[in-house]
């Protein structure tokens, strides 16, 4: 009876060690993270399968090497994005259960998306407040979401480096003093941005570090970006006027008198870029960006 005993305690012993070993792995496999709202929640150490509902989350999460199994349809608005993305999932606003077909191990997403309780019941969900990062804050963070802290500082050194070079080299060139605007029109308003909302001005503003007219200045600072009344462009419009036209017909405001009065426009100032291009802020769009603004600023 004994020699039988023995073997099945040491059984025994083993299970529950290995029991004890897949605990103990299983807790491994995931870690804290600090949300926006200050909350912690656990997320995949290694997240193998993300859902990026949020598509400003996307091109930074890919340039890290994350596996993205759905993104929202918004990134084949870019012509940039557009290929990194063509074999991925494509989701949309509401679409909780194509979300949850890709079974993904964590998602990200708005903190304004109306979804956020229904993603949680699928993965660990990370949820971002857009306007509380600067864009080497965001890339930052992704980097602690997927653990590649080292590759964005490798990124971010080099980045400012390269983008402090090419700023001396615009202002050598239009003046350490002048100034630009962003003008972008939507469903027939015109708007501008300000240094942290895409459409260039993480790159103008921040990077180059260009100036902003002061009006502007006041006038998008509370939120980021602002409505500009067409009558009162002229209050707005900076040395040099970054246009977000190419590709589209005229803008209404560019066929006033008052537009065609503006000192950038009688300069030849008017840098024309592509709206859809120029909204994100990933690696991938800001060194774009950063070509094409330096060119056209150079080559004016």
């Amino acid at each position: 009876m004994k020699k039988l005993l023995f073997p099945l305690i040491a059984l025994v012993l083993i299970l529950a060690a290995c029991g004890n070993n897949s605990d103990s792995d299983s807790k491994a496999e995931t870690k804290s993270y600090k949300l926006d709202s200050g909350k912690k929640i656990d997320i995949p150490k290694d997240p193998k399968r993300i859902a990026v509902v949020a598509p400003t989350y996307a091109g930074g999460i890919k340039y890290l090497g994350g596996n993205i199994v759905a993104v929202n349809e918004q990134v084949d608005s870019s012509s940039l994005l557009k290929d990194k993305f063509k074999d991925v999932e494509k989701v949309g606003e509401n679409d909780v259960e194509k979300v949850a077909k890709t079974k993904p191990d964590l998602i990200v997403v708005y903190s304004t998306d109306k979804n956020i309780k229904k993603y949680k019941k699928i993965a660990p969900t990370v949820v971002f407040d857009y306007g509380k990062h600067k864009y080497l804050d965001q890339q930052r963070e992704l980097g602690k979401l997927l653990g590649k802290e080292d590759e964005v500082k490798e990124w971010e050194d080099k980045w400012k480096a390269q983008t402090k070079k090419d700023g001396k080299e615009i202002k050598d060139k239009i003046g350490e003093d002048a100034t630009v605007s962003i003008f972008d029109e939507f469903e027939k308003k015109l708007y501008s941005y300000g240094p942290n909302w895409g459409r260039g001005g993480e790159v103008l503003y921040q990077a180059f570090g260009l100036k902003m007219p002061n009006k502007l200045n006041d006038l998008v600072e509370k939120e980021g970006w602002a409505e500009v009344k067409q009558e009162k462009i002229a209050d707005y419009a900076g040395d040099y006027i970054v246009s977000t036209s190419k590709g589209k017909s005229t803008p209404a405001y560019a066929k006033t008198n008052l537009w065609n009065n503006l000192p950038a426009v009688q300069n030849d100032n008017v840098l024309e870029v592509q709206a859809e291009t120029y909204w994100y802020n990933d690696p991938y769009t800001l060194e774009f960006m950063r070509k094409d603004l330096k060119e056209k600023f150079l080559n004016n």
